[in-house]
């Protein structure tokens, strides 16, 4: 015979230590993967977290949730986007990367939280989210994450059965077949207010007249690997094979939560690029000036923190770069911009795209379409080759008609 789920609530009791504050403790009853019933328990918290009970009762809410994921009592129908929040957090974003787990906190802290925290998961609309962030102050490109981070949400809810549908991606009920996709959920533009800046070569060069060595070095590296500027920090004296005459990108440095350094974003990022003999010859010179020397030790090192951390390129950039740079009257530079000028410049060379892709590392083209934009100049060579070919000769004044015979 099938045994009914039922609904469990648990037990929250205060234990006391030997040392330290009393520790709330929850208990409830499980099945392990034998089927075999078993009685569980989880430390909640301590006093100086949850000084009363009602403190404590709603820290297990979400605990409660997934002890009766699989009870057919429908316990979940008074759920609120901030207990699935929690739930989620819980239960998910600790295996997401740690940028990806702070940027979701700081959109669900700063935009989701507010407006529909306290409304129920039922109650949630496809439209009155779509018109929400339409009103909503922000550029395009912030508005779309927001949704993506909704729509993880209530991915979330719809495995976790604490609702059948995600009204953020699509309005259809899981299981009731019809058309689903982007086009039946919430509609918002991710267009960019203004393309990336991009550099001429020129420009280039006369910015990098204006800094020191080390700056230098800096943008030349990004500027010649397209490198991103967690992976120009995360540079280390072993990933430089100067006898090989390459480098091994395979990590990116995170500089929140004190530091971290992580792998590379994909697979494909983690790919060797040359080493070009001027970018050799210039490692091997910063090598006799650094301090730092060791196999292990960063290229760009913290001399704040005495080498324990890479340097800090955010600050590099405000106090150094971007001053050289607008002094020639280049504004608007960032790290990034290297990226994009040199996905653009091999673009400008002729080379294919597929090269330009790999050398970019990225993890499919339709990425490296959106760093490649056409120069001023190759456009208008572009544009007189097309007018030449499809312009009737004696169309103008001053073009003499061929006379082609029948």
């Amino acid at each position: 015979m099938f045994r009914r789920t039922t609904y469990q609530q648990g037990s929250l009791k205060l234990e006391e230590r030997k040392r330290g504050p009393h520790v709330w403790v929850f208990r409830w009853w499980d099945t392990d993967a034998n089927g075999t019933r078993v009685y569980r328990k989880q430390q909640v918290g301590d006093l100086s977290e949850y000084p009363n009970e009602t403190a404590a009762k709603a820290a297990v809410d979400t605990l409660r949730l997934t002890i009766n994921h699989q009870s057919q009592r429908n316990g979940v129908t008074q759920m609120t986007v901030q207990s699935l929040w929690e739930h989620y957090c819980r239960e998910e974003l600790p295996f997401k990367d740690f940028s990806t787990q702070d940027g979701y906190i700081s959109y669900a802290k700063n935009w989701i939280l507010p407006r529909w925290g306290h409304v129920l998961l039922r109650s949630i609309k496809t439209v009155e989210v779509e018109r929400w962030l339409r009103e909503a102050t922000g550029s395009n490109g912030t508005k779309a994450k927001v949704k993506c981070v909704m729509s993880a949400l209530f991915s979330h809810a719809v495995r976790w059965e604490f609702t059948s549908g995600n009204p953020i991606s699509s309005g259809i009920a899981v299981g009731s077949g019809g058309k689903r996709g982007p086009s039946t959920g919430v509609r918002v533009s991710a267009k960019r207010a203004k393309a990336p800046t991009v550099l001429l070569p020129e420009q280039v060069k006369l910015g990098l007249t204006m800094l020191e060595f080390r700056d230098q070095l800096l943008v030349l590296l990004d500027g010649a690997l397209g490198t991103r500027r967690g992976e120009l920090a995360a540079l280390r004296w072993q990933d430089c094979d100067f006898e090989n005459d390459t480098f091994q990108i395979e990590h990116s440095y995170y500089w929140r939560r004190g530091g971290i350094l992580k792998s590379t974003k994909t697979e494909a990022s983690a790919k060797p690029l040359p080493m070009h003999p001027a970018l050799k010859l210039a490692l091997l010179e910063w090598r006799t000036q650094s301090h730092r020397t060791q196999p292990a030790d960063f290229v760009f090192p913290s001399r704040l923190y005495g080498g324990r951390k890479a340097l800090d390129l955010a600050a590099v950039l405000k106090r150094k770069i971007r001053p050289a740079f607008e002094k020639v009257g280049i504004t608007g530079v960032g790290w990034h911009t290297f990226r994009h000028t040199a996905g653009t410049v091999l673009a400008e060379l002729g080379e294919h795209q597929l090269t330009i892709r790999d050398y970019l590392r990225h993890a499919n083209l339709s990425v490296t379409n959106k760093y490649l934009q056409a120069a001023s100049k190759t456009k208008r060579n572009a544009q007189a080759r097309l007018v030449e070919a499809i312009l009737p000769v004696h169309l103008l004044p001053g073009k003499t008609a061929e006379v082609v015979a029948p």
